[in-house]
């Protein structure tokens, strides 16, 4: 009986932590903008970005290698960039196989003579994606597919029988096994699109590599690599494990001078390097828009008079993409002191139109011992005003009645929290809410009601066109304002006339503003009548209220008051051990290279589509590239690219905020904890 409550027990407990919530962000899109060029007129001429200050652009942290440069060489004060003044330009960086980095092969092996000097082969970052070099060549880029770390969580276990879909086409079948071999060994059958490339008997601790022997105008070239770490000869089962699996794709994207590709063209294209530039073609840098550059690379320039832009990247495939700020390297002599904001934490929340931020992150004290000291990270945010659309674009005055409750000038305050925007209600920065909706100025973003239709805004608010007055001069819409199924309130409201709903208590708070919209026209039409609304602005009515000693991750709050919020990890160190993620709090961490040189980064991880969820927040932005490079020239397959490395944030990331703060996964903790509880005492009674 002591056995099944055991067995039961620990069934439980191995499912219970499965199911613990992965810690990511969800999101539709994920923007990766690099740092901000501000007073562009004067300021942009010599310009660059490379993976330092540019989050998209590919970095391996392991062997602090990168390779892509973006540079502006000559911007004029007409929002102009001038002909052959961007030049983009990437090289190759050599890495080493995992499986002969860990001794497993080595690289006088005859197949593994086929890659480059030391068993490495050549990334070369292309359109911020990173690429394989077809046998060292810079010109001629394949995906890669898999490489499998050193983690023994990344080992793969096939039972007898079973394929393994490794991605791009590739397959792989453990056909049997034999267990009697000393070593043991296993049958490896190798296809690709469904078509056998190879099969092989491989030793228990020995590595195998598929080389083509024609392959994109090459000879002898590297396609795919495993290790076969152990055979089990299993009662009812067989199994083979691997590791180390690597294979790139075999679709490959030759890149040759005076191929175009968006606003650049090819200059050279060698085994070394790629460089375009914006061959007698300028750039237009206009306000409120998003310039092409070519593949996903664009700037995003501001609303503003001021010129003011940032290159970016957008991605929406479906995948895991981490947000990161800049790295710092020798951290045991170099990182006292160091800090981010949103200038160098692409992650932090920033607003190009205002050239806003609020959040910041210190480490005042880093020993030698790999250790964040106590008292020693510091973590702090501010409000920073944001003016109304509907207000700023002359729409309604600050002085009308329901805009009186507002901030001074119609304005709301925003507040960094934990790498996603918050609104202050009521301006305290220690009540958060999340921002529901912001209409911009785009007449795109205009939203039409016929009448009797209903908006469903999000977060439970919804509005409904009731109906119309077209003979009334100026024409009226009648308008019904729920939240959750809630009738809160109906307004008849004139054409070019706004509106703002004010909930008389809310969150502690008297007269605090939850809806604003502004109607910009009313159409009665033959068959249906129509209004129009521009400037819709709401706020969640979830609410985390910030107190002082609250507790989030390895965070203590320090100081939480109407103007900022301040954490520590009070009485705690933080360790960044070798090839390791180190929680801060919420989804912010550092993320360390698996490296003797202590070298490491901040981060948030973002979930596109299928993948684990999170109870943390949710991302939506606007859809601007789909990851695939579009080139016109001569290409040799479909060029298509996978993400591996790393990624950053969107602008318009709106979290959940909940009324209590807590730590993720702590009520599943205490579930862990009465579990392991009850294993030990079975065995105790066992003995």
């Amino acid at each position: 009986m002591s056995k099944k409550i055991l067995g039961i027990a620990l069934a439980a407990l191995m499912l219970l932590i499965v199911a613990l919530p992965a810690s990511a962000v969800q999101a539709t899109s994920v923007e990766i903008r690099g740092d901000v060029v501000t007073n562009a007129a004067t300021g942009a001429a010599n310009v660059s970005w490379n993976a330092t200050n540019f989050a998209a652009f590919w970095y391996d942290l392991k062997d602090d290698l990168k390779t892509e440069n973006l540079q502006i060489t000559n911007f004029n004060a007409l929002r102009t960039i001038e002909q052959n003044s961007l030049w983009y330009n990437t090289t190759e960086a050599p890495k080493t196989l995992k499986v002969i980095q860990n001794g497993k092969a080595n690289s006088t092996d005859t197949d593994f003579t086929k890659f480059e000097t030391g068993g490495k082969y050549n990334v070369v970052g292309w359109q911020a994606q990173p690429y394989v070099a077809v046998k060292g060549k810079a010109k001629k880029l394949a995906k890669l597919v898999i490489e499998q770390g050193n983690a023994t969580s990344e080992k793969k276990s096939l039972t007898i029988g079973e394929t393994w879909d490794i991605g791009d086409g590739w397959t792989l079948t453990a056909q049997s096994i034999d267990a009697k071999a000393t070593p043991r060994q296993a049958w490896l059958v190798l296809s690709k699109d469904g078509v056998k490339k190879d099969d092989k008997v491989i030793e228990t601790g020995k590595a195998y590599a598929y080389i083509e022997k024609n392959f994109a105008g090459e000879s002898d070239v590297p396609l795919f690599v495993t290790y076969v770490d152990s055979v089990f000869a299993g009662a009812t089962s067989d199994m083979v494990q691997l590791r180390y699996t690597w294979a790139i794709s075999t679709s490959v994207t030759e890149i040759k001078t005076a191929d175009k590709f968006g606003n650049m063209e090819v200059q050279t294209a060698d085994d070394d390097n790629i460089k375009l530039y914006n061959k007698d073609r300028t750039i237009s840098l206009s306000k409120d828009t998003t310039a092409d550059i070519f593949g996903d690379l664009k700037f995003k320039v501001a609303d503003s008079d001021t010129v003011r832009f940032y290159p970016m990247v957008v991605r929406t495939t479906p995948g895991k993409y981490e947000v990161r700020g800049t790295v710092v390297t020798n951290a045991a002599t170099g990182a006292a002191n160091v800090s981010w904001n949103a200038t160098n934490f692409a992650a932090f929340w920033y607003d190009l139109k205002d050239d806003l931020k609020t959040e910041n992150l210190q480490i005042t004290n880093f020993n030698a011992l790999r250790t964040i000291e106590q008292n020693s990270l510091w973590y702090n945010t501010t409000e920073a005003p944001k003016t109304l659309k509907v207000i700023q674009n002359g729409k309604a005055n600050s002085t009308d009645t329901d805009f009186t409750k507002f901030e001074t000038g119609g304005k709301y305050n925003v507040v960094g929290w934990q790498a996603q925007p918050y609104v202050a209600v009521k301006g305290k920065a220690k009540k958060l809410a999340k921002l529901v909706i912001e209409q911009g100025n785009a007449t795109s973003e205009k939203k039409s009601l016929t009448i009797g239709e209903t908006w469903d805004i999000g977060d439970g608010w919804t509005l409904t066109a009731q109906s119309i007055d077209a003979k009334a001069t100026p024409r009226q819409a009648w308008l019904v304002l729920s939240k959750d199924g809630v009738k809160k309130d109906d307004k008849v409201i004139e054409t070019g006339k706004a509106y703002a709903y004010i909930e008389k208590n809310f969150a502690g708070e008297s007269d605090v503003p939850l809806f604003v919209t502004y109607v910009d026209s009313v159409f009665a039409g033959a068959t249906s009548d129509m209004v129009q609304l521009r400037y819709t602005w709401a706020i969640s009515t979830s609410v985390t209220e910030i107190k002082t000693a609250d507790k989030f991750g390895n965070m203590e709050v320090q100081t939480a008051d109407d103007d900022n919020i301040k954490l520590y990890n009070k009485d705690r160190t933080i360790s960044l051990s070798k090839d390791t993620t180190a929680d801060i709090f919420g989804e912010l961490k550092f993320k360390v290279a698996d490296s003797d040189t202590v070298r490491f980064y901040p981060m948030v991880e973002y979930q596109i589509g299928v993948g684990p969820t999170t109870t943390g927040p949710t991302t939506t932005g606007t859809v601007t590239g789909t990851g695939t490079p579009t080139k016109t020239g001569t290409a040799t397959g479909t060029g298509t690219p996978i993400v591996t490395g790393t990624a950053a944030v969107t602008e318009t990331a709106k979290p959940k905020a909940t009324a209590t703060p807590k730590e993720p996964g702590f009520e599943a903790g205490l579930a862990i904890a009465g579990l392991l509880a009850v294993a030990f005492l079975v065995l105790r009674q066992r003995k």
